[in-house]
């Protein structure tokens, strides 16, 4: 007995080291997850932000051929 007694170790080692390496599968699926997650807020990010560039650019665009027009007219009296 004594000779095989190792055994009963190594295979709780296996079955240590099973569990543990599922773990860590479990977590690089869940990083994964986390930066699919982060790649998708950070594209929407970026979109609003273009919209919102786009939007004041417009109104600037907008703003500025208010004011033209207004100096534009001469009130002859």
């Amino acid at each position: 007995m004594a000779a095989t007694s190792w055994m009963g170790q190594r295979l709780s080692g296996r079955a240590a080291r099973a569990v543990l390496r599922e773990h860590r599968r479990a977590n690089a699926r869940k990083r994964g997850w986390s930066r699919d997650i982060a790649r998708l807020m950070l594209v929407a990010s970026v979109l609003v932000l273009a919209v919102l560039a786009v939007e004041i650019g417009r109104k600037a665009v907008t703003i500025l051929g208010h004011s033209a027009a207004q100096h534009s007219v001469e009130i002859v009296g």
